[in-house]
C-alpha cells in the first residue's frame, strides 16, 4: 500500500505511541553521529530505512518496523550492532529487504534471529522468553492478502503480551494513520478530550457504540501518550 510508505509521523509522535524515548526511535531511523576513542566522528547507521530522513520523519510502515524493534529490545537488551547484522542475516535468508515486516519473518525468520543475535548460548528460556515476545509483537500488525502491515494495535499497557486488548490501533486508510477507537471510527484524542469535559465512559459508549471497556482503553492510551 503506496499510503502506508508515506511520511506521516514525526519521531517525538513515533516515540509517543509504542512508549519509547524519542532519542531511541531518532537513533533507529536516522542513526546517530558520535566520536569514537580516538577522536574520529562517525555516524551511527539507523536500523531502517525512513520514508524521509532530511525531514525526520517515518512512515506507517516504519512505525511497524520500529514496533518489531521494540519488542526485540523490551526485555533482552540485545545490542543494536548485533541487531544489524542479525536481520541482515535474516533478510539475505529470506530474501526480502525489510524484514521486520516481512511475512515470512513471523512464520519463519524469527528463528534465524534467535540463532544469529548470539541467544544459542543462554538458556533455552531465555529463547523462548524472546520468540514469544516477538511473536506477541508481530501478532499485533494486520496484514493484507500480500503480506504487506495495513494496521497496527499498539500496546496501550505496560506490560507487553498478547493477551493486551486490540482496541486502539492506527491505519493509514483511517484518520490519517493516527490513533482511533477502532470500533468507533474515532480518534483516541477526540474521546479523551470529551472525557476531560466531563463525558462519562458508559454515556461515550452509548453514543459510539461500544462497551465501556473500549472508551476506558482509548482513555488509558491518550494519558500514556500524555505522560
Amino acid at each position: 500500500m503506496q499510503h502506508a510508505d508515506q511520511p506521516a509521523y514525526r519521531a517525538a509522535e513515533a516515540a509517543a505511541i509504542l512508549s519509547l524515548p524519542p532519542a531511541t526511535v531518532k537513533t533507529w531511523a536516522f542513526g546517530q553521529r558520535y566520536t569514537s576513542q580516538n577522536g574520529i566522528e562517525r555516524k551511527y547507521q539507523p536500523l531502517i530505512a525512513a520514508a524521509d530522513s532530511k525531514n525526520r520523519l517515518v512512515s506507517f510502515t516504519n512505525l511497524c518496523e520500529l514496533h518489531v524493534l521494540a519488542a526485540i529490545r523490551r526485555v533482552h537488551r540485545i545490542d543494536m550492532p548485533k541487531v544489524r547484522r542479525s536481520l541482515r542475516y535474516v533478510s539475505d535468508q529470506l530474501g526480502v529487504s525489510r524484514a521486520l515486516v516481512a511475512q515470512d519473518f513471523l512464520t519463519n525468520g524469527i528463528d534465524l534471529f534467535v540463532q544469529k543475535a548470539g541467544l544459542i548460548n543462554v538458556s533455552r528460556e531465555g529463547q523462548t522468553a524472546l520468540r514469544g515476545e516477538l511473536e506477541a509483537g508481530l501478532l499485533r500488525i494486520d496484514r493484507d492478502a500480500k503480506g504487506g502491515p495495513i494496521r497496527l494495535f499498539p500496546y496501550t499497557r505496560q506490560s507487553a503480551d498478547a493477551e493486551q486488548p486490540r482496541s486502539v490501533a492506527l491505519d493509514p486508510r483511517i484518520a490519517f494513520g493516527r490513533p482511533v477507537l477502532l470500533k468507533a471510527g474515532v480518534t483516541t484524542q477526540v474521546i479523551n478530550d470529551r472525557f476531560l469535559a466531563g463525558d462519562s465512559f458508559d454515556e461515550m459508549a452509548e453514543d459510539f457504540h461500544v462497551s465501556a471497556a473500549d472508551i476506558a482503553e482509548a482513555v488509558r492510551f491518550e494519558h500514556r501518550l500524555a505522560a
